[in-house]
This record gives C-alpha cells, sequence and structure tokens, in this order.
C-alpha cells in the first residue's frame, strides 16, 4: 500500500511539474508579446512626446557606433528627431527572459523612415532590450540596444 501511494504521489509531483512552467511559459511570453506591441504603436504614433513614455527617466539608448542617449531629456530629444519619420515599426519576439521585475528580450525589428527627400527608406535590426517592472506596475525600457542594418533601395 505504501508503495502505491508513493508511485501515486511522484506521479502527482511529476504531473504537476511538468505543468506549471508551461502555464508561466505562456502567460510570460503573452506579457512581452503585450510590451513588444504596446512598442511598435508608441513608435508608430508620430508623437515624440507619446513614445517617450516606453522609456524609464532614466533610460539608456544605445546604438552601434553612436553615442549612447542617456536620460529623459536626451530620450526626448531622440524622439523628437525620430518618431516622426518612422512608419510601419513593427518587432518580432526572440528569446525572452521573465523575472519577477525584470523582463529580457531579444527582437527584431523592421521599420520604414520618411527622409527629408519623402521617401520611405525601408530598415531593420536586431535589439535587446530590458524593461523594468515600475511601481505603478507599469513596464518601461530601461535599456535598449539596437544594431540597424539600413536598407535602402
Amino acid at each position: 500500500m505504501n508503495q502505491k501511494l508513493i508511485v501515486l504521489l511522484f506521479g502527482l509531483l511529476v504531473a504537476a511539474i511538468s505543468c506549471t512552467p508551461k502555464v508561466t511559459v505562456d502567460k510570460d511570453k503573452a506579457l512581452v508579446d503585450s510590451l513588444l506591441t504596446a512598442y511598435d504603436v508608441l513608435w508608430n504614433c508620430q508623437d515624440p512626446a507619446k513614445a517617450l513614455t516606453m522609456w524609464a527617466d532614466d533610460g539608456i539608448m544605445m546604438f552601434q557606433d553612436q553615442v549612447d542617449i542617456s536620460g529623459k531629456d536626451s530620450l526626448l530629444a531622440f524622439c523628437n528627431l525620430h518618431v516622426p519619420n518612422l512608419r510601419n515599426f513593427t518587432s518580432i519576439r526572440g528569446d525572452f527572459a521573465v523575472n519577477n521585475d525584470l523582463i529580457t528580450i531579444n527582437s527584431m525589428y523592421s521599420f520604414e523612415y520618411l527622409g527629408g527627400d519623402q521617401v520611405l527608406y525601408p530598415n531593420k535590426g536586431i535589439a535587446l532590450q530590458y524593461a523594468k517592472k515600475q511601481p505603478d506596475g507599469t513596464w518601461k525600457l530601461v535599456l535598449g540596444v539596437y544594431h540597424q542594418a539600413f536598407v535602402v533601395k
């Protein structure tokens, strides 16, 4: 009898362990997808002040071969310069990790940039982003590392 009980309990334990990660992974994937969708909407809004809301006040944006953009004022200057010209910004989720208050997201992105000649230039790249849970429960980017490959036709 004791052996049957041990086998039953072991079976229940294995079932509980094997079921828990899938629920957590699905929940985490949904959270990451919702954040990327929200960020895409903000990049596409053409409103620099609104786009800035995805960033923490001490956020840092890094691009290859460029000076880091750090802090609210610098991020706003970046948004003022570029957000009005962004079109069709889309992110594709790659690997991710979700902690209690920190999310790491690897993604690919693409967008079109409206040049001074009023021509839309296609762009694409890869991103590594860190979002931190804020005291009000929202998630804001604290670090974005972007490697962009310009594709001009």
